[in-house]
């Protein structure tokens, strides 16, 4: 969890519907661009079968931290 590339942003009922994130999570959101309230890496969101359906967005800008200049 380095990097924001899966940097998807959830509606609002789905996002808090799930488990909070958790410390390293918050600190990789951190680098993200385009961060929302309701942004989420989405390696680190653990789908459970009482959300249903959930639509995530991707955002406008995509940084990934691998890059090489």
């Amino acid at each position: 969890m380095r990097c924001t590339t899966c940097h998807v942003i959830l509606e609002e009922g789905v996002y808090w519907a799930l488990l909070e994130p958790d410390v390293t999570e918050e600190d990789a959101l951190d680098m993200a661009s385009c961060l929302t309230e309701t942004s989420r890496l989405g390696c680190q969101v653990r789908l459970d079968s009482e959300i249903g359906e959930i639509t995530a967005t991707l955002p406008d800008e995509v940084v990934n931290c691998l890059q090489a200049d």
